[in-house]
């Protein structure tokens, strides 16, 4: 007999496979949210969602515009956020039965009766406490949470609680942006929020006007000054789908006597920036660095087609050839060291 070695699905593939095999499953979800009985449906679901990644999760939970969701979220790994995005572009529009989410999404009364069991313990979890802290610097907030039990819980447990409750107050895309440190207390925290209050504090402390905010910085590296400045929040989760780093370095010969560009030369780049900008579809630029005779762009993609596209705008500056590096980045580990 002759055996032959299963091929490995690619997450394209099986991200496609998902949504062939949803067109038939998904009357059999309707029944089953509604009651009926079906034993192998949420079986099928883990194992086709698995195809597409192992560390993917998923759930079936209430709606907004539609009745029902169909969560397909990362589960804390920043680095799937792109791939769980790219599932859920791939799928059907939403309608009023069903509409789909590559994150969990928050709503502010969450925990209102609600009851988690964990380590033999029952929790109602509209008993949780937060303190929350705006550290401008950071752009963020530090979330302190409480809870009665707590004093009787191991530390690992009262952090999956942590984390559970925010993702399901405030969205885990909220969570990722904008939250920072998250600390499980046993002493009941200063302020005592509710749920609701706390998704109304985090939501009060973000851009209401869609405008990016700009962090600025400088610093000395490989012996020589730098300026920096990097938007803020600077995290995957603010731009699902841009997985893909594109490094755009750009020299100049006039400088001053630390390396940075002359006024002229950088009313230049600045104007060079800006057409590159306004022609550049699908991508964002993210940040911005400037040392010893060189200006660095920090973009990101959602494909490779990109980068081809940027090269044709980089033709032409007078001040030498601009080099432009490509590298997948779901972890956004090229700009990290911007990112506070």
């Amino acid at each position: 007999m002759i055996f032959k070695r299963r091929r490995k699905m690619v997450p394209t593939d099986a991200i496609a496979a998902f949504w062939a095999w949803w067109a038939g499953a998904r009357p059999r979800a309707e029944k089953m949210i509604a009651g009926a009985t079906d034993e192998t449906l949420v079986e099928e679901i883990s194992g086709r969602v698995a195809a597409i990644h192992p560390d993917l999760h998923w759930e079936f939970t209430a709606g907004t515009t539609s009745r029902h969701l169909l969560v397909v979220s990362p589960g804390g790994t920043p680095e799937l956020r792109s791939l769980a995005e790219r599932w859920r572009r791939e799928g059907p529009a939403p309608d009023e039965t069903f509409g789909y989410a590559a994150a969990r999404q928050g709503r502010p009364d969450a925990l209102a009766g609600a009851r988690l069991a964990i380590n033999g313990h029952h929790l109602d979890l509209d008993e949780l406490r937060f303190h929350a802290a705006h550290d401008e610097d950071r752009d963020c907030v530090d979330v302190e949470v409480w809870h009665p039990a707590f004093a009787g819980l191991p530390e690992e447990a009262r952090g999956q609680i942590a984390f559970l409750a925010l993702d399901w107050l405030l969205g885990e895309d909220t969570v990722e942006i904008w939250v920072g440190a998250i600390d499980a207390v046993t002493t009941t925290p200063g302020g005592g929020l509710t749920g609701p209050e706390l998704a109304a504090l985090v939501t009060a402390m973000q851009p209401a006007d869609g405008e990016p905010r700009w962090r600025n910085m400088s610093g000395i590296r490989a012996g020589k000054p730098i300026l920096a400045m990097a938007q803020t929040r600077l995290r995957p989760a603010r731009w699902p789908g841009h997985d893909l780093h594109i490094r755009m370095d750009v020299p100049y010969s006039s400088r001053d006597e630390n390396g940075f560009p002359e006024r002229e030369t950088l009313a230049r780049l600045h104007a060079f920036e800006d057409h590159v900008a306004q022609h550049a579809d699908g991508m964002v630029v993210v940040a911005h660095e400037t040392t010893d005779g060189v200006r660095t762009t920090h973009l990101y993609a959602d494909s490779p087609v990109a980068a081809e596209v940027l090269k044709p705008l980089t033709e032409g500056w007078q001040d030498g050839r601009v080099r432009i590096t490509v590298t997948p980045d779901p972890r956004w580990e090229q700009v990290e060291h911007l990112a506070p």
